[in-house]
């Protein structure tokens, strides 16, 4: 029963989203994002997406100090942006990407991270929703400002490079590789410029893809039981992907399975993998 109230607590289906859509507390976050187009998600949004949805940058709403991409945001940003469209701590928030599992587990995790309790994933993303025929629009939502003051609620999430290292040489962590087995596995290029192939020793691949089926939905919990059934919830988890994004669909389903000892590399093969 508890895992099942994990599973409700975090996922919401585009049928029960359409009964409570214009809900006062409701907060929809469109977050859609394509690596090979940073303005695509953007330009997509404009043309049309769930009604009062707001567009949730990936790449805008990080920390601009660093040069790797999209790195998780200094709590001051994130802070601009949920006070811009009033958004607080007693808001429901609901997060969509293009196909349900891709980009929204990052956006959800960054609102985990930052504090924020009730937040939730479309299942099947807006590709179901639109399937569903249910209603669009293409009208940007006004600024609503509001006054929140975030606290970080996950202070041992991040790891860094440093720490990393000290982690694979003791061996007492599981390191997760979500990228596609071929680029686990250094048979094909990376897709961005200027870093090598392979992965990171000592880590086992377990693909952000596997969590949902053909139609995009996530599996059901005995499915995703057996998927993570060999890792120890005992030792901490150390998720990795290209550049932080997909390792969080991982993370995701590792919390509503009950696991707690979960960590995220942030700067993941971007960082890891740049030939110097």
């Amino acid at each position: 029963m508890a895992l099942i109230n994990s599973i409700s607590q975090n996922l919401i289906t585009s049928k029960n989203l359409k009964k409570i859509l214009g809900y006062k507390k409701i907060r929809i976050i469109d977050c859609r994002w394509y690596l090979e187009d940073k303005e695509k998600g953007y330009f997509l949004y404009k043309k049309n997406h769930i009604p009062g949805a707001i567009f949730f940058n990936i790449d805008k709403i990080s920390n601009k100090e660093s040069e790797l991409p999209h790195m998780f945001p200094k709590t001051d940003t994130f802070i601009e942006f949920v006070n811009k469209f009033g958004i607080n701590k007693s808001s429901e928030i609901i997060i969509y990407d293009q196909i349900g599992f891709f980009s929204s587990s990052r956006v959800w995790l960054l609102f985990k991270y930052f504090g924020f309790k009730r937040v939730k994933i479309l299942d099947g993303g807006f590709n179901i929703w639109l399937k569903s025929q249910y209603q669009l629009e293409n009208s940007q939502k006004k600024s609503r400002y509001s006054r929140c003051y975030s606290q970080i609620s996950m202070p041992n999430l991040i790891i860094n490079k440093i720490s990393l290292k000290k982690e694979i040489n003791t061996k007492k962590s599981i390191i997760i590789d979500a990228r596609p087995l071929a680029r686990f596995k250094g048979e094909v290029e990376e897709p961005r410029p200027n870093l090598k192939k392979g992965n990171i020793k000592n880590s086992v691949n377990t693909f952000f893809g596997l969590i949902t089926n053909n139609h995009g939905y996530l599996k059901k919990k005995d499915e995703l039981i057996k998927i993570f059934e060999r890792f120890s919830k005992k030792k901490d988890i150390i998720c990795y992907c290209g550049s932080g994004i997909t390792a969080c669909n991982i993370i995701y389903v590792l919390y509503i399975l009950n696991f707690r000892k979960i960590k995220l590399y942030d700067g993941s093969w971007a960082e890891w993998g740049k030939i110097k």
